[in-house]
């Protein structure tokens, strides 16, 4: 008995002096009666834990065993987080902010295409695209009655108005073309074809815009006289091509535009396009006429020919 009276006395005492503490914790952590624990207020004014959750917000945190991060910033821009462990908080990692991490060099030049900046769709109004309409009317009347610049004039002004019209631009390369000038005559060609892709299908018979058929003809003499001396100026037979396609005369032009399709070379967009407008205009081939079949009397008449019996 003596024995277990002293291990008796001990266990009283503990489980005594156990829930006083508990209290003193408490009330010392509720900040109502007694006084805040040290590092439980402003950590930066007293040297404690800055990223401490104060006891009197939570006085769950302080008690909290499982481990937790804190984050804090600063105005330089740096990230600072803190570990908090059971028995204490982490030293604390100082995180660069993006903008002042080091960064890789530049690549260089070449490697790296640019993206192009995508040109603004402009919108034609319906008032301009009259008015270029009436512009390429005026030219009209003016190159048959022989003022070439005049008519050259509203052409530029109708194509500056509408830059999806093909019109105005087909008719500075007849402007050219009575000029002399084939190379500026090809150029306008493509310059129609790239404003208005596909006009050649709804292009009118250029022999109209000559007073005479006689003038339309001289012009193409001229040019084919220029040819025999210079067998090779592609743009010049790429405009004979033209001519002759556009006055109704589409096989003669076809096969000047085959002659010149050269694969070896840069693409040509108005070659692309007459060769394109050639194979749309093609007749259809005669359906082949049917030999007799295997085996059948050749001077018998098919089956499906024989008249009914009545």
């Amino acid at each position: 008995m003596t024995r277990i009276e002293p291990l008796a006395a001990l266990i009283v005492g503990a489980s005594l002096i156990a829930p006083a503490s508990v209290a003193r914790g408490q009330s010392s952590g509720s900040g109502a009666t007694g006084s805040a624990p040290p590092g439980a207020g402003s950590g930066e004014d007293k040297g404690g834990d800055p990223t401490r959750v104060p006891a009197a917000v939570s006085s769950g945190w302080g008690r909290w065993w499982q481990p937790y991060y804190t984050v804090r910033g600063t105005p330089d821009g740096r990230v600072i987080p803190t570990l908090h462990l059971p028995f204490g908080p982490a030293p604390p990692v100082v995180m660069i902010a993006p903008a002042s991490r080091p960064t890789l060099p530049p690549p260089p030049p070449g490697l790296v295409r640019p993206v192009p900046a995508t040109a603004p769709t402009k919108v034609v109004k319906k008032a301009d695209r009259e008015r270029a309409e009436l512009l390429t009317t005026y030219g009209d009347r003016l190159f048959r009655a022989g003022n070439l610049k005049r008519a050259e004039e509203r052409y530029e002004q109708a194509a500056r108005l509408d830059p999806f019209s093909a019109t105005p631009r087909a008719r500075l390369s007849q402007v050219a073309l009575s000029r002399g000038r084939y190379g500026e005559a090809a150029d306008f060609l493509r310059e129609a074809e790239t404003a208005e892709p596909g006009w050649i299908a709804t292009a009118r018979d250029v022999q109209s815009l000559y007073s005479e058929p006689a003038d339309f003809a001289r012009h193409v003499a001229r040019l084919e006289a220029h040819l025999h001396k210079e067998p090779l100026d592609r743009d010049a037979w790429l405009v004979l091509g033209a001519q002759w396609f556009l006055s109704r005369r589409e096989g003669r032009g076809a096969d000047v535009f085959r002659r010149l399709d050269d694969p070896n070379r840069r693409p040509d967009v108005a070659l692309a396009a007459f060769l394109e407008a050639a194979r749309l205009r093609e007749p259809d081939p005669e359906p082949q006429a049917r030999g007799p079949e295997p085996g059948a009397d050749p001077f018998q008449p098919p089956a499906d020919e024989v008249p009914a019996r009545p």
